[in-house]
């Protein structure tokens, strides 16, 4: 009986290792070196709605810096995590608002909840933060996470083994009873990160953003040095 008993907790660790590990993989990699890839998504709907994903890896810190720019290469987000036993962490973030005078200001959030990606939770987590937004006083940003299936798709052409999530949103004013609410899935596949995702809004609209390429850094430079001649 000892003997049987020592086996299912043997098979249960060898389990749960394998699917933390699993997980992990369709997540962003970690090479021996600091590393920058710029990953380009063009909306599916809408050829003009594109999106550049500037992600910095670095294996001495276990961090992974997301810097997000609009068609235009104007910088709206900064996104930072921290690689734990667990999972992903968020450790700083701030978006990036136009004022009436054409400036991009800098709004930093207070981190309330922190978890960005799980190597091995089926459970709904959360990760939100608090800040100050120019026309509309304090609010929350909210974003809960719920792992859905492994599944295989096809973006512009190319076959991904993806892990699907469904994330919800909730942007929340603290200064009155006010929220707006959306969800998306989000694909991950493996050995890449985010190749995918489908957003529907309130009104009807959808956004379904998905990978075109992966650039260096210095084809983003010239790309943002072309658009500004």
């Amino acid at each position: 009986m000892t003997k049987n008993i020592t086996l299912l907790i043997l098979i249960y660790i060898i389990s749960s290792c394998s699917a933390q590990d699993s997980l992990k993989e369709y997540y962003y990699q970690f090479g021996t070196i600091k590393e920058v890839q710029i990953y380009k998504y063009i909306d599916k709907n809408n050829a003009q709605n594109i999106e550049y994903w500037k992600i910095t890896t670095n294996p001495k810190t276990n961090k992974i810096l997301t810097e997000s720019f609009t068609t235009d290469f104007r910088l709206y987000n900064i996104f930072e995590e921290e690689l734990k036993t667990d999972g992903a962490e968020l450790i700083r973030y701030a978006d990036f608002e136009v004022n009436d005078n054409g400036q991009n200001i800098r709004i930093d959030g207070t981190i309330v909840d922190k978890y960005v990606y799980k190597w091995n939770d089926n459970n709904k987590y959360i990760y939100s933060v608090k800040y100050k937004n120019t026309k509309y006083g304090n609010e929350q940003f909210i974003k809960e996470r719920t792992k859905s299936n492994f599944d295989n798709i096809t973006v512009n052409g190319t076959e991904y083994s993806t892990l699907k999530f469904k994330d919800e949103y909730e942007i929340k004013s603290l200064e009155n009873d006010q929220n707006y609410k959306f969800y998306q899935f989000t694909y991950y596949a493996k050995g890449i990160g985010m190749v995918k995702y489908e957003r529907y809004y309130p009104d009807g609209t959808t956004i379904e953003l998905e990978l075109t390429e992966i650039l260096t850094e210095k084809e983003f430079e010239e790309l943002k040095e072309k658009a500004s001649r």
